[in-house]
């Protein structure tokens, strides 16, 4: 399941990567969510909530290819650039993580109930 667009990244990148390229990086984060969410016994959903993590996996995928592809420099090390790539790379998929979390958190029923009511019906004789 795709959870965010290719144009919906670019809006917010301002990419100018290939639509093939752009969704291949939507394409794996997303199967990192749809695998931590399966490693979490629950499936992801279209919405609002898997759509930001998906956009922010996204924008991480995008840093980590120009990486890979040597487009941009592994540390700040020079003065052109005021980006950490491999900093930014981990936080923002540390955000990723942290909004799944919350998302398994809101969509899990705790063995405590704490995520249901229940309420006893009782039967009135006349």
């Amino acid at each position: 399941m795709t959870y965010c667009t290719t144009a919906e990244l670019i809006n917010i990148t301002e990419s100018t990567r290939t639509s093939t390229v752009l969704q291949a990086c939507i394409d794996e984060g997303d199967r990192k969510i749809n695998l931590y969410l399966k490693s979490n016994g629950i499936t992801g959903s279209s919405g609002d909530d898997l759509k930001s993590v998906s956009l922010t996996m996204a924008k991480a995928e995008l840093l980590d290819l120009g990486l890979q592809a040597g487009d941009l420099q592994a540390s700040n090390g020079d003065f052109t650039s005021s980006l950490n790539v491999t900093e930014a790379v981990k936080a923002l998929r540390a955000s990723a993580y942290a909004a799944l979390d919350q998302y398994i958190e809101a969509n899990t029923i705790s063995d405590s109930g704490a995520n249901f009511r229940c309420s006893r019906v009782r039967a009135r004789c006349h």
